[in-house]
């Protein structure tokens, strides 16, 4: 099989070779598809056949007056069908009348064929054929382009229309010179001269400056060849020119001086679009606006190694996992997608695709390798180390620990890091050094040929040749099987060995690091994260380590002690979890270059020597060594910032610790007593430990206290009564703490947090300006007396309060009570009815009481003054709820109330108490918090409107609910006028107020949480001092006094209010019971729907949606009748169980036996029947009432027969 090339093959007759085909022929050559050949013969010669076969598309050139080779035909439909050969079938000069040609096209399925037209030009035909032809050629080269484009010509668009500049800048294969070819197809036409120069490096070292310019700018641009002889006289006629020059691949900045001479001879609104791989070249040309080329997404990346490897059907091939190997591998770069794919082609079974994709790792494609290997050949020697360090031992670690290790080295990686990450050899990426997975095979492959070339070896990350280099010779003596490499390794040559020990078992020898005299880096490690105790490696003693060493990183050491001619002088970083040490070293070390101590879980360890040398030390991890039995000395350690001593259970005594420690971690442990320097407010994690906080009157610049989560914590000293500064004290989640001293002397504490202190059973007393207290789920049964300064009160799930002791005339702004199962009826409702009053009168003054918010008043008032009052007329409360609360409070069933305002309210009006009743189901919890929303709609009689929504944030759940809750909330903003610019008089007429659940996002809540009832109290000036119960409530309008504009939002308000049950029961009245007699339609719908329809029907009245006459009938205003309808006429479009119900039952023929009163019905007994009217006739209902043998009134407006 012949491989498809980049040919496009034009058949055509004679007439028009010259002329149509020879303008198709240029167009193509100028977008660059240089390989066309065109055959104008009429019959199939060798040659003709040989390029048909070779094509990548075939153009079928096919006139109206003649016929055409069948031969050549038949030939390149063939290929079309075997060889997956693009056919462009191209009718010029056929007649619109001429459809033999279009029926034959159309049978053969070809999906774009091109026609010329009379009112189209040659021109625009071959435009439409040269774009079709370019997408079909380079369609594997564009995927994931589009969205790019669109990026860069955004970058583009936003610059000055001066001379403009953007850099296109990204790893080698990326997609950069793609990108930039569609950027230059894309915008060429809107320029005076364009150019393209690929390999712009290149191009200028084999051509020159001046030959370059000739060749792209003097013969296409300037006229005619010779016309222009200096360069000088070129610059000046582009000088006024719009021009676009794309420089593809620059490496140096200089080459791009010479040829563009600083942009200054362009025209206005030219573009130049500079490509490299190195970001330094963009800084130098002064280019600004820099676009980073990323990789394909997933989807793009499987599209385009499909089209590669020609695999059609990966589930039917049984390819599919292979190909997400390659796909995750090559990680989007869209030249390794298509050089593997191109390598795995035709490998139809797994296990070859499998060895084919293993041997490409170990050995790249050449064109990949030599564009790396440019890159790292620029590189100093320091930066070369860095480079060949991340890619074999670095790859994905914390770029902070990485930077530590390195420079311990001496290879400055602040600034190495830098050149790697703008020569696009590394990324940092979420704090982390990220190396492309090509780019890290490449960079091992040149230490792989440094081998072949010097016999030496500097790294080692091969679990293989490590054992060969370590391993006692004693237990393996078959030297004939060791690699060329394995004899190429000098123990003084090796700078760095990683070994992952997860499948591999073998024994070190005695003396296996004697001649390692350069060796920096060595870590032995388990990559299974399962597994913390890997082979011990070592049976005997270890003779010594390099010197030089900056990491020595060994888990499950399995020697008592390290070599005593061991010298740490250069060592970074020791980690060495799980080892058997009982000791690091003897005496005190020169430890300067010491950064981090891990020896966690280490159990026989028993002493930490002298630290007092490691002045640069930073870290200490002694997490879970049970046998240490003290800790140095560090407060002399000024850098040190984290020590972790948790698990360490025989520690008992803590010595200073320096001022600028971040993480201090001492749970477990068995300290009793701190020194005075521990607690600071500035800590991130403070200290998890202590059975009791030490006296801290000594620290009388503490400001605030954070001694979360203390779980060991039980007792808090009666010492600790600072009469200093102490304004805030964090003990949330001290869970062992069952009792607190009194507090009545810490006069400026204003916030004190007992969260989660679940055994918290007694407190004595509370200091005397505390403004917040938080006792969520406590164990606490009686609250002593709140101090008259507090405003934030949150008791949540305090199951075992019963009582509270305090004054009513202060009372908190804002107190929840939430899931408070055993506190007292009474104590709740006399919290309920007084606290609203009380909360406003501490904050309207005196005067306010008879004049009220008077426009007058508000107006001399100032605005910030204004926004200050707003902020404190505000409260909330939340506490289960109690059967007497409903007639107590008189609330309705529903979520939403309706009222009027008098306008003589207007001027005393201070705002609306909002009362809500919400029911849980069984269990209920939401881990998103929950709150409840209000939103209070506005409406005058001139249409004017105004809407206001606040939401009030109740409790964040942490167990289930276990009953309905009662919350009560007042907000002056809800009152219209508190933005600035309403219209005063819109809140003179229809006031409506709606609540439902809410997430901690606003989001309304699922239907395990509904609002059952609901009531609104109007608060006046004349009212404030007026209990809550003694207030009245806002009435409910019905609907036969609200007209206009209003009508169906009001109606419809109070519909969505109701519960399904009572909506289905509003449907069925509102479509078959009006004006019927209660006792007959009760257990009519009682039979129909599972529900006390008495309670129902006074639910209905309550809200004003029915009446019940005096003659027992059940009346509904039409408004509501007519919204009842068009709602059943809405839902029947949906799948609602609701309205299946409630039609099916309207389809069932049921006779009602009603007796009609004497003054309406003469007391006459007559049958009617429900009948539903066909869906498609013109009827708005679909049911009406009839009688038997009853015609209907054609000229009625309302659908109804007549009786």
């Amino acid at each position: 099989m012949i491989e498809s090339e980049q040919i496009v093959y034009i058949s055509c007759v004679e007439e028009v070779r010259y002329s149509f085909v020879s303008h198709l022929s240029e167009a193509l050559r100028r977008k660059g598809i240089n390989d066309v050949f065109i055959d104008s013969d009429d019959s199939l010669s060798n040659e003709s056949q040989s390029m048909v076969e070779r094509a990548r598309v075939s153009v079928m050139i096919l006139p109206g007056n003649r016929t055409i080779s069948l031969e050549k035909l038949v030939k390149v439909l063939d290929c079309q069908k075997n060889k997956d050969q693009v056919v462009v079938p191209v009718l010029y000069g056929v007649r619109s009348s001429e459809t033999e040609w279009l029926s034959a096209l159309d049978s053969k399925g070809f999906s774009s064929v091109h026609q010329s037209r009379k009112e189209c030009s040659d021109s625009h035909l071959v435009k439409e054929i040269v774009r079709d032809l370019y997408e079909k050629l380079f369609y594997m080269e564009r995927i994931g382009i589009y969205s790019k484009l669109l990026e860069i010509e955004k970058m583009v668009c936003k610059q000055l229309l001066d001379i403009r500049c953007v850099g296109i800048w990204g790893m080698p294969g990326i997609g950069k010179t793609t990108l930039a070819k569609a950027v230059f197809d894309q915008m060429s036409g809107e320029f005076d001269a364009h150019c393209f120069i690929e390999d712009y490096t290149k191009a200028i070292q084999e051509k020159g400056v001046y030959c370059l310019l000739e060749e792209q700018f003097l013969k296409q641009n300037a006229g005619a060849s010779g016309t222009v002889t200096k360069l000088s006289l070129l610059r000046d006629r582009l000088n006024n020119k719009r021009v676009l020059v794309v420089l593809d691949d620059v490496r140096s900045p200089l080459v791009v001086e010479s040829f563009l001479g600083g942009f200054d001879w362009f025209g206005p609104k030219s573009l130049i679009i500079i490509t490299s791989k190195d970001k330094s070249v963009f800084r130098l040309c002064r280019v600004n606006q820099i676009y980073e080329v990323q990789g394909l997404n997933e989807k793009e990346a499987l599209q385009l190694f499909s089209l590669c490897a020609s695999i059609d059907d990966m589930a039917e091939q049984n390819l599919h996992e292979v190909s997400m190997k390659v796909i995750k591998y090559a990680n989007g770069h869209p030249l390794a997608l298509n050089l593997y794919g191109r390598e795995l082609m035709g490998k139809k079974r797994p296990p070859e695709m499998e060895i084919a994709f293993l041997k490409l790792k170990e050995c790249p494609p050449a064109i990949f390798v030599d564009a790396i290997k440019s890159s790292y050949d620029t590189l100093n020697d320091r930066e070369k180390n860095i480079f060949l360090d991340i890619a074999c031992f670095f790859q994905g670690e914390n770029v902070d620990y990485v930077m530590q290790l390195l420079e311990g080295c001496g290879f400055f990686p602040h600034v190495g890091i830098d050149v790697l990450v703008e020569k696009s050899l590394v990324t940092i990426s979420e704090n982390r050094v990220r190396m492309h997975n090509l780019i890290q095979d490449v960079g091992r492959q040149i230490i792989n040929r440094e081998t072949r070339q010097t016999k030496r070896r500097s790294r080692l990350w091969e679990p293989c040749s490590i054992k060969y280099l370590l391993e006692d010779k004693e237990q393996n003596e078959n030297d004939e099987q060791k690699t060329t490499f394995e004899r190429a390794q000098v123990p003084e040559e090796i700078e760095g060995i990683f070994l992952d020990t997860s499948n591999l078992s073998f024994d070190i020898k005695h003396v296996a690091f004697d001649n390692m005299l350069n060796l920096r880096l060595f870590k032995i490690y388990s990559s299974n994260p399962e597994v913390h105790h890997v082979n011990n490696f070592l049976k005997g003693s270890l003779s010594s380590l390099p010197n030089v060493l900056r990491l020595l990183h060994w888990e499950n050491y399995p020697l008592q002690f390290l070599p005593q001619n061991f010298d740490p002088i250069h060592l970074v970083e020791i980690n060495m979890p799980y080892s058997q040490l009982k000791k690091l070293w003897g005496g005190t070390k020169d430890l300067e270059m010491l950064k981090t101590i891990r020896l966690c879980h280490s159990q026989q360890l028993v002493d930490i020597d002298d630290l007092l040398k490691a002045q640069n030390l930073e870290v200490v991890d002694l997490q879970g060594c049970t046998r240490l039995q003290s800790f140095p000395a560090t407060g002399q350690l000024l850098h040190l910032r984290v020590v972790n001593l948790s698990g360490c259970t025989e520690i008992k005594s803590f010595p200073e610790i320096p001022p600028n420690i971040e993480t201090l971690n001492l749970q477990g442990t068995g300290i009793i007593e701190l020194p005075l320097s521990i607690v600071k407010p500035n800590y991130r994690e403070l200290l998890n430990l202590l059975a009791e906080i030490p006296g801290l009157s000594g620290v009388s610049n503490l400001e605030q206290s954070d001694l979360k989560p203390l779980t060991s914590l039980m007792k808090i000293s009666t010492s600790y009564q600072n009469p200093g500064k102490l304004s805030c004290l964090e003990l949330n989640d001290c869970s062992r703490l069952r009792s607190l001293p009194n507090m009545v002397n810490l006069e400026l504490l204003k916030a004190l947090d007992l969260s989660g202190c679940s055994e918290l059973e007694t407190i004595q007393g509370f200091p005397r300006n505390l403004k917040e207290l938080y006792l969520v789920g406590t164990a606490v049964r009686q609250v002593p007396q709140l101090p008259q300064s507090l405003e934030f009160f949150n008791a949540h799930g305090c199951v075992s309060l019963k009582s509270i002791r305090l004054d009513f005339k202060k009372l908190p702004v804002h107190y929840t009570f939430s899931n408070c199962s055993d506190l007292s009826p009474q104590v709740v409702n006399d919290f309920l009815v007084q606290a609203m009053a009380n909360v406003i009168a501490k904050h309207i003054p005196r005067e306010r009481h008879v004049t009220g918010f008077s426009q007058k008043t508000v107006q001399r008032s100032s605005r910030d003054s204004q926004q200050e009052l707003n902020k404190t007329l505000a409260f909330s409360f939340c506490a289960p709820s109690h059967a007497n609360q409903n007639s107590k409070l008189d609330l309705q069933p529903g979520s939403s109330s309706m009222t009027r305002l008098d306008p003589s309210w207007r001027n005393t009006l201070v705002g609306f108490a909002m009362l809500v009743q919400v029911a849980f189901s069984e269990g209920y919890c939401d881990d998103t918090d929950f709150g409840i929303s209000c939103v209070c709609k506005w409406k005058n009689k001139e249409g004017h409107s105004h809407r206001r929504e606040i939401n009030l944030h109740c409790w964040a759940l942490g167990k289930a609910v276990e009953r309905d809750h009662t919350f009560v909330f007042f907000d002056v903003n809800m009152r219209p006028d508190t933005d600035e610019g309403n219209d005063p008089d819109i809140w003179a007429d229809l006031v409506v107020f709606e609540f439902f659940p809410v997430n901690k996002q606003r989001k309304p809540l699922n239907d395990s949480c509904t609002v059952t009832r609901c009531g609104v109290r109007l608060i006046t000036a004349v009212n404030c001092n007026t209990s809550i119960e003694n207030i009245s409530p806002v009435l409910s309008l019905d609907p036969m006094e609200v007209s206009g504009n209003e009508d169906e939002e009001v109606l419809r308000v109070r519909y969505a209010g109701l519960q399904e049950i009572y909506k289905a029961l509003f449907l069925y009245i509102a479509g078959l019971f009006n004006d019927e007699d209660v006792g007959l339609v009760a257990p009519l719908i009682a039979n129909i729907i599972d529900m006390d329809v008495s309670y129902g029907l006074k639910v209905l009245a309550y809200r004003s949606l029915i009446r019940v006459s005096s003659n027992g009938e059940i009346v509904m205003h039409y408004l509501l009748r007519q919204m009842g309808k068009e709602i059943l006429h809405t839902e029947s479009k949906k799948t609602d169980k609701l309205v299946d119900n409630i039609q099916s039952s309207m389809i069932a023929t049921k006779e009602i036996e009603i007796t009609r009163s004497k003054s309406r019905r003469k007391n006459n007994k007559e049958k009617r029947v429900v009948c539903v009217v066909d869906r498609g006739s013109r009827s708005s209902d679909l049911w009406v009432w009839r009688k038997y043998g009853q015609k209907p009134i054609k000229s009625s407006p309302y659908p109804r027969y007549t009786i």
